[in-house]
C-alpha cells in the first residue's frame, strides 16, 4: 500500500470516529433550540421548530375541529382561549414561567362525556421555558412513559395511565417555543396511537399556519403512522 493510500485511510478513519462521537446521545443542548432533544430518534429528520410569537387566532385554528379529530370523537363546546394556569401542571393556579398565551379544546366520545379528550397549545417566550414546562408536564413516572412511533416536534413523550388513572393516555410535545398536551381519558383500550395522532396533527397544523398556509392536517391522516 502506498504512503498516499495509508494517509488517506488514516484521515477517513479519524473522520468516522469524530462523526460517531458527535452523533452519540447526550444531554447537551440542541443547537436548534438550546434544549435537550427529549429522546428523538437519531435517524429522524430535524423538525422545523415553532420560533415566532404565534398570534392567538392561529393557536386556536390549529386545534382540531369536528371531522378533523379521531373517529367517534367530536368537539365538546368550542375551541377557546386558555388561561395561564391551564398550561401548568395539575393543581397549580398560576401560569408557568415564560407563558405568553394559549388555546384549548375538549372532545367527547360518541356524544357522551363519560370519555373525554383535551388538547392544550401553549406558547412561551423562549424555547428554554417551553422545555421546562414540557418536563414538568410529562412527570417522573418513567415506567409509564414511552416514545411515540415517530417523533413529534423536538421533544415528545406518551404516558400511559399516569397517576392512578385507568385507560388514559397523555401525550406531550415541544416544538421551539410551543408545548402541546393531549389527554385522552377513556376509550383507549391501552392503545396510545390516538393520542399520538392528535398530538402530531395539532403540531403540523400549527406549523402550516405559522408558514402562512391553511391548517389541513387531520388526526385520521396521522393515525396510520401512529399505529406502526
Amino acid at each position: 500500500m502506498s504512503h498516499l493510500r495509508v494517509a488517506f485511510f488514516a484521515i477517513a478513519l479519524a473522520g468516522t470516529v469524530t462523526l460517531t462521537a458527535c452523533s452519540s446521545g447526550s444531554d447537551a443542548p440542541s443547537s436548534a433550540s438550546g434544549t435537550p432533544d427529549g429522546g428523538k430518534s437519531a435517524s429522524s429528520p430535524a423538525p422545523k421548530p415553532i420560533t415566532t410569537s404565534v398570534p392567538q387566532a392561529k393557536l386556536t385554528q390549529a386545534l382540531l375541529d369536528d371531522g378533523e379529530t379521531l373517529p367517534g370523537w367530536s368537539l365538546h363546546g368550542t375551541k377557546r382561549v386558555a388561561k395561564g394556569y391551564s398550561c401548568n401542571t395539575s393543581g397549580t393556579d398560576s401560569a408557568p414561567k415564560g407563558w405568553v398565551r394559549g388555546s384549548q379544546s375538549a372532545y367527547e366520545y360518541k356524544g357522551s362525556t363519560k370519555n373525554m379528550a383535551f388538547v392544550n397549545i401553549c406558547l412561551f417566550d423562549t424555547a428554554e421555558n417551553a422545555h421546562s414546562a414540557y418536563v414538568a408536564w410529562k412527570g417522573t413516572e418513567k415506567n409509564k412513559q414511552q416514545a411515540p412511533t415517530t417523533s413529534v416536534g423536538e421533544e415528545s413523550t406518551l404516558v400511559l395511565n399516569p397517576g392512578l388513572s385507568e385507560d388514559s393516555v397523555y401525550g406531550y410535545s415541544r416544538s421551539g417555543k410551543v408545548d402541546i398536551r393531549v389527554r385522552i381519558d377513556g376509550g383507549n383500550g391501552g392503545d396510545p396511537s390516538g393520542a399520538q395522532a392528535m398530538l402530531t396533527a395539532t403540531l403540523k397544523r400549527l406549523q402550516q399556519l405559522e408558514a402562512g398556509n391553511p391548517a389541513t392536517i387531520t388526526a385520521p391522516d396521522e393515525l396510520a403512522t401512529a399505529r406502526k
